[in-house]
């Protein structure tokens, strides 16, 4: 048996990192892989989070005091959650334990750059010390290499559940926004979108704007915009849900500024919804321009504009990238590829262990 200590944030923190873990801990065939899941991160001011990390940290030091860990999985970020996992890190090392830093972070550059030259060389001693960082994509390896050229950098693609059957629903009229609300995302970007449209879209075409962060920051701008009618949902999503409204989208939009691999973009393309999002970070890789969606610079509310009528009013393109889309992620993103893959990474890190 293969036993894992993975962390990574609370089963109860919204994002991308916590739903790939949670992907993982429900899947049903590890085969002699044991997880054992504790999470070093919650929501709530820092002085209870530094005791929620201390509880969390003597609890990962008697598992390795008791040898009940081969191997470390940590997802991380950037800033505190990037200091954390090197703090389990350099723990776990000492007791000769594998670890993993699982890269989940989209502005993993952005902490680096604005850190002080011993700051800087302090993260690129942990990314080294790690027997392995996992990212989300290819471009993504020179995020470490630039850093750390020794550190060791394998690429592990974010993945997803997918439905035996491309679930798209080609008569949806709504258009989706998964992600965090607020300006790295682009949500302001695809309201003055709402706004132009508003006069061209028919009446039933209606916009769900799903997430946390700046919930009544866009509640305001759509009234000040008076485009309240235009919008379905605002607010987080999850659960059924989420699946209700995806089985009601015909187009997922997510005009972000700043990314890693995005799971919503995984997770709608998974449904056969086409996909509008931006030419940046990871998304290139998965969302192929013309072929399984479209892609747009990063505030072209012009362009963004453009490509939402002509899904709207194009019921076969809309259908073509619909199966491109689907056939993608089934073939090379879902969650049974991926974890195939990350066994893989562990009995490797084991065999390393035991020559």
């Amino acid at each position: 048996m293969i036993h894992i200590l993975m962390c990574a944030s609370s089963l109860k923190v919204k994002g991308g990192m916590v739903s790939v873990v949670k992907n993982y801990l429900a899947y049903p065939d590890w085969g002699n892989v044991k997880i054992t899941f504790i999470p070093t991160h919650i929501e709530t001011n820092k002085y209870l989070l530094v005791g929620y990390f201390a509880i969390a940290y003597i609890r990962i030091l008697w598992l390795a005091i008791c040898g009940k860990i081969n191997i470390a999985h940590l997802h991380v970020a950037e800033r505190g959650s990037f200091y954390r996992k090197a703090f389990i890190l350099q723990t776990l090392k000492r007791f000769g334990i594998k670890v993993i830093l699982h890269h989940h972070g989209a502005e993993f550059d952005l902490f680096y750059d604005k850190l002080s030259d011993k700051r800087k060389e302090y993260v690129n001693k942990i990314l080294h010390m790690a027997d392995l960082n996992i990212v989300l994509s290819q471009r993504l390896v020179q995020m470490i290499k630039g850093k750390s050229p020794k550190a060791k950098v394998e690429v592990l693609y974010n993945a997803v559940n997918v439905p035996q059957t491309n679930p798209y629903n080609l008569q949806s009229r709504n258009v989706l926004f998964l992600g965090r609300l607020g300006h790295r995302k682009g949500t302001y970007d695809l309201l003055e979108a709402i706004k132009n449209l508003d006069g061209i879209l028919p009446a039933d075409v209606k916009f769900y704007l799903c997430g946390d962060g700046e919930v009544e920051e866009v509640k305001k701008k759509v009234e000040e915009m008076k485009i309240t009618h235009r919008i379905a949902h605002i607010g987080w999503t999850d659960g059924q849900q989420k699946e209700s409204f995806m089985a009601q989208s015909m187009i997922n939009v997510l005009p972000s500024y700043n990314e890693g691999l995005p799971m919503t973009i995984l997770e709608t393309m998974a449904h056969g919804i086409p996909n509008i999002s931006t030419s940046i970070a990871s998304i290139p890789e998965v969302l192929h321009d013309g072929e399984n969606g479209f892609l747009i610079t990063p505030g072209d509310i012009v362009t963004l504009y453009n490509r939402i009528l002509r899904l709207e009013t194009d019921k076969d393109l809309r259908m073509k990238l619909s199966r491109k889309s689907y056939e993608l992620i089934k073939n090379s993103f879902s969650l049974e590829v991926n974890i195939e893959k990350l066994k893989g990474i562990y009995r490797k890190l084991l065999n390393n262990l035991d020559k």
